[in-house]
Order: structure tokens, then sequence, then C-alpha cells
């Protein structure tokens, strides 16, 4: 009967009692079968006479000193060995997995910081040949279950319950323009004076985005809009930089624009208080067998996410 992935109990109750009869088969002996198996050779026999039972066959000839395994016997002893085979592969296998990381990675990332971890894929897979990386872009806490995820990125000051959670670097925002745009339009000295500006917030889900600013004066929320929405942080970026108008950006994403004099950044007494805004984590399922795979990358993201001076 071809195996279709479900077992009925009597089978399952029958692997030890096959593997009992190969290793009686390849031993010559209940004798030298019961040492490899590490049980008496009564229980060896007891093992062997009950497959016999439920396959209603006799498949030894025994007497006082001899055993031999008969025609029907040796057929059964040949299905019996590929299951001590796949037992032996099943091993391999773990062995390869501990000795090298391999298979897919699916890592949920927010898209503020989509790009920092995009940069670290090729020399995490220069280092890791036997792995692959599939990054999602995801924003709030990840479903690890329901959508196939290995590791998670989320910004937040309450890792979820549950998961293991390894700090990596508070993400801060940062109101900037180009100096193109400020000749035209004047700088805003205060919040409430965004919403007479063009501004180039994430995404498009509404025509109005409030931005929530704290400062020692207080808290300012405002409704911004603009002629251009992106969802990809860099877009905003480019956007912003080529002049379109205001954006709010990750401090380390605008950090080189703003050294290379290509935007300025304004509200400097102001501190953005938005949902992407907080503390960054890794996050990965507990449990004592954490795949090497998600070690290494969990290992990997949290070493180069901080040399790369993302940590302040």
């Amino acid at each position: 009967m071809e195996y279709r992935g479900c077992l009925p109990k009597s089978h399952v109750d029958m692997l030890p009692c096959m593997a009992a009869f190969a290793v009686v088969v390849e031993t010559g002996s209940f004798v030298d079968a019961s040492v490899r198996l590490g049980l008496t050779a009564s229980a060896v026999s007891k093992q062997v006479s009950k497959l016999e039972n439920a396959l209603s066959l006799r498949l030894l000839e025994r007497s006082t000193r001899q055993l031999r395994v008969n025609a029907e016997g040796a057929q059964i002893y040949s299905h019996c060995k590929e299951l001590l085979e796949s037992s032996a592969n099943v091993f391999r296998l773990k062995d390869r997995f501990l000795e090298a990381p391999q298979g897919l990675i699916r890592i949920a990332v927010p898209r503020s910081l989509y790009a920092a971890c995009n940069q670290l894929v090729p020399e995490f897979l220069y280092r890791y040949p036997g792995v692959n990386v599939q990054l999602i872009s995801n924003e709030g806490a990840p479903d690890f279950i329901a959508e196939g995820i290995d590791i998670g990125i989320q910004i937040t000051d309450s890792p979820p319950l549950g998961l293991v959670a390894r700090k990596l670097f508070p993400v801060d925002f940062i109101v900037c323009a180009a100096e193109s745009y400020l000749e035209k339009f004047g700088r805003p000295e205060h919040p409430s004076v965004l919403a007479e500006h063009s501004c180039i917030p994430f995404s498009a889900a509404t025509e109005i985005q409030n931005w929530k600013f704290i400062s020692t004066h207080g808290m300012c929320e405002v409704g911004v809009s603009g002629r251009y929405f992106a969802d990809s942080p860099e877009a905003v970026l480019n956007a912003t930089i080529s002049g379109l108008g205001i954006s709010c950006l990750p401090a380390g994403l605008a950090a080189e624009a703003i050294s290379a004099n290509a935007l300025v950044e304004l509200l400097p007494g102001w501190r953005y208080a938005g949902a992407m805004q907080g503390m960054a984590w890794v996050l990965y399922q507990p449990g004592r067998h954490v795949s090497q795979k998600v070690k290494v990358m969990v290992d990997y993201l949290v070493s180069a996410l901080r040399r790369s001076g993302q940590m302040t």
C-alpha cells in the first residue's frame, strides 16, 4: 500500500518491531541484535514475533542453533531496511543543518528599516551560501505562524510577550526639507505651520495625515498634506531632496543627506512622536532548538545594524 502521509496507529506501533527484525537479519542472531539495540535477546525475539503476528506471516526459520530468513522474510526485510536507512538519513540531515546553516529565512521588516536590512543581505548570503533570504515589508507585530515568518523586526516600546526580543536601537524621525523648497516657501518655526506647507508623508491612505510632536512646551498635532505620497522611505527621501516638500524621515536615513547639505533639519526643539518611532527589536520564536539559520541571522543583524552606526 502506498504511503500517503497518514499511518494508522497499528502500523506506527510496528515500527520498532520492523527495526528489530531488520537488525536481526543483518546480525544473524537475536543475541547480536540485542547488543546493538540495547535490549535483551528475549525482548528482541518478542518484537519479531509481534511483527509476524501482525503480518500473519512467518519471517524467520528458527532452530536452537540456527536462524534463517525465509523468502517472505527477505521481501519484508528489504522494506524494513529502508526504515533503518531513513532513520540514519534523518540524523545525517541533522548533522548537516547543525554543521552549516541552510534553508530559507523569511524576515518581516518595517518600511522605515527595510533599506538598512536590505543592504546587509548580500554580505550574509556570501557568508552562508546554503541560506536563502526573503525580506517582507511588514508593519506592526509579525504573525510568525500564519505568515511563516522566521525573524521579525518591530519598532515598539513593548515587544510582544512570548517571543525572544533582542534590542537593536532607537528609531527617531526628523522633519527636514531641501534648501530649494525653503527658499520658495519659507522655513516653518512651529509644527502647526506644517499645515500650510506641502508635506510628503508615507503612504497615501488618506489625503491628510496627522503628525504629532512633543517639546518642553507641550504637544502639537497637525494635519499635513501634499502633492506626493509614497510607501517607500527612500522614495520620500529622494522627493524631499528634489524640493517637492517637507518630510518626516528616519534619522538614520536622512543623516547622510543632512551632512551633505542636501537637506536641512527643521523644528529642532520638537520631537516627532509617531507610531513608527520607538525602540527597534529583533524578534524570533523561543525554544530549546532554534535552527542554526535563525541563530546566525539574528546575531548578524544585531551586530551589523549596531556596527553601521544605527545605535544611539
